[in-house]
């Protein structure tokens, strides 16, 4: 048996060994019916899913609704994104741990402290602008970070952070 000290959080695969607190229960978190989304693999407190939490858009869009409103280095204008806030998912699924692995569709990957999610309002957007993300266009997931809000985010680390 090997003991695993981060979480793999894929945006389309999202890992997770994660902390606590938010406004949801794994138990609220049921069986998907559309097209999987989001897969959150990991340590979690939840016994009913196992391991293995996968999300289509219903469920996701069950989860507390959270809007940033910010400019980043990929676009010019502010966008208003809308998504479910990190530290929210991360409770919903009942993810224990101190570090977060987001994994892009194309493999790209990157940690994310555990304790930056729960202090920091980073959300896993669905939502630019009112519209859903294609792939083809930081879609269908996007890991936002307040970066207008706080400027002091606009770094190297957390511009790799923003998985997509």
């Amino acid at each position: 048996m090997w003991k695993v000290d981060r979480v793999w959080c894929a945006v389309f695969l999202l890992l997770l060994l994660v902390s606590n607190p938010a406004v949801v229960s794994a138990s609220t978190v049921t069986e998907p019916q559309g097209k999987i989304i989001l897969t959150v693999t990991g340590t979690a407190t939840s016994l009913s899913h196992g391991p293995v939490f996968k999300f289509d858009m219903a469920l996701l869009k069950n989860l507390p609704r959270h809007v940033v409103k910010t400019a980043n280095p990929w676009r010019d204008e502010v966008s208003v994104y809308e998504g479910v806030l990190l530290r929210d998912l991360l409770y919903a699924v009942g993810a224990t741990g101190s570090v977060m692995n987001v994994r892009a569709l194309d493999d790209y990957h990157e940690d994310i402290e555990i304790a930056d999610v729960q202090s920091i309002d980073v959300i896993l957007a669905y939502k630019r602008d009112g519209l859903y993300m294609p792939v083809r266009d930081k879609g269908p997931l996007f890991v936002v970070f307040p970066f207008t809000d706080d400027p002091s985010l606009l770094t190297a680390a957390r511009r790799s952070q923003s998985v997509w």
